[in-house]
């Protein structure tokens, strides 16, 4: 029994990575699988030793203790819970620590990018309206609203991680250019997407692949994209009406923000405005788990009456400063900082992609609260598994006659 759902939970991980992009149904189905499957896998005191030795757990426990406590101090304690509901996802990341296989990495990542594929294609015949004659209004809104969040931010970490196998994962010949003709079409198709979450982290993950390619030649690296990027931002601008547009939109939003806030960028700006008068009353502790629509309510009535109110800032590090103060805006940088810390400490060939992984949601946690999207927020938990799993000792092989692969060498803390 053990061993049989050993071998179904390593499929349902590969499922799970596969359908992030693609659907926030499946991917539920399949976390709740991957949960079930753990517990009937058993190894109770195994999991809980390798739980309670990664950083990354010790470090998803202190911020899941810390929206706890916010419940001490909510004003709602219904909403509060609801709060912490949505971060089950986040919270999963130790338990999926304890389920994934190492060896198993790369074929979890090729899922990964084979649901983007998936995506690219679906999204694809969505700008053709081939797909649309198949929805109604409602189901096409939230397709095209979750294509627009979640879709574009992981299809420019799926380029990321083609172009770091490019650089250093030994292809060469007809596997290499077919590895960068299918780069240079994911690029292609990134710039007819409307995310401009997605559009930003593109830019600063490849500046990130250029300074650790030119590790040794900082200045090179600066140079190189110094020149590249304002030629691909220009060739983006000109080609894609899309891109165009959403850029124009920025621009007209920021210099009629005064005016009319009412606007895509301008209620963004009005959001973290009023979110910041908040945290000037409260910026120690926050005004409690679950309180951010309340409070966000309260303040814009008598600031703003004019301008629609909202229970989600756009913004990870706001939504989360505002209900917990410096005390919850800690326990997420920590977080993150537990990503860099022990990025190079596997030596595995995997420590650009460690590094490369918590800038790419830094950065698009400035746009929105991801962590909370289901999307995002599984893709945070199931890749810092994959990245962070402890590779020693290795458990046997599942099937018979698999090779384990070559254990790395893992530096101490």
């Amino acid at each position: 029994m053990q061993r049989r759902m050993e071998q179904v939970c390593l499929w349902l991980h590969m499922a799970l990575a596969f359908f992030l992009p693609l659907s926030t149904s499946a991917v539920s189905v399949a976390a709740c699988l991957i949960l079930l499957c753990g517990l009937l896998e058993g190894r109770y005191a195994e999991k809980l030793r390798e739980m309670a030795a990664s950083p990354l757990g010790r470090a998803v426990l202190v911020y899941a203790v810390v929206l706890l406590l916010g419940l001490c101090w909510t004003e709602s304690l219904q909403d509060g819970l609801a709060v912490i509901r949505k971060q089950w996802k986040v919270m999963l990341a130790p338990f999926l620590l304890t389920t994934i296989r190492w060896e198993w990495r790369q074929r979890y990542v090729v899922a990964f990018i084979a649901g983007v594929t998936a995506t690219m294609l679906a999204v694809s015949l969505d700008q053709f309206d081939l797909l649309q004659k198949g929805l109604s209004e409602d189901e096409l809104f939230f397709h095209t609203l979750t294509i627009q969040l979640q879709y574009t931010p992981m299809l420019a970490f799926a380029i990321y991680l083609l172009a770091h196998q490019l650089l250093w994962g030994g292809k060469n010949g007809w596997q290499w250019w077919g590895l960068l003709a299918f780069a240079a079409l994911l690029t292609v198709h990134l710039f007819t997407t409307m995310g401009r979450a997605g559009h930003c982290a593109f830019f600063v993950l490849m500046a990130v692949l250029l300074f650790q390619y030119y590790r040794k030649n900082v200045l090179r690296a600066g140079l190189i994209a110094a020149v590249l990027f304002p030629l691909v931002f220009t060739a983006a601008y000109r080609l894609s009406p899309v891109f165009q547009g959403r850029m124009d939109a920025i621009v007209e939003n920021i210099r009629t923000f005064r005016d009319n806030p009412n606007t895509s960028v301008g209620l963004r700006l009005h959001y973290w405005t009023i979110s910041w008068q908040i945290i000037r009353q409260s910026p120690w502790i926050g005004v409690g788990t679950g309180d951010f629509a309340s409070a966000y309510s309260a303040m814009n009535e008598s600031v703003s009456p004019g301008v629609p109110t909202t229970n989600n800032p756009h913004n990870q590090y706001v939504f989360l400063t505002v209900q917990l103060g410096v005390l919850g805006l800690l326990s997420l940088l920590g977080l993150l900082f537990v990503h860099f810390r022990r990025a190079g400490r596997i030596v595995d060939g995997w420590e650009r992609i460690r590094l490369a992984f918590p800038v790419f949601f830094m950065v698009i946690m400035c746009f929105e609260s991801y962590l909370n999207l289901v999307g995002t927020g599984f893709l945070f938990s199931l890749m810092s598994a994959i990245l962070f799993k402890n590779p020693q000792p290795l458990r046997p092989a599942v099937t018979q006659g698999e090779v384990p692969a070559t254990t790395p060498m893992v530096q101490e803390a």
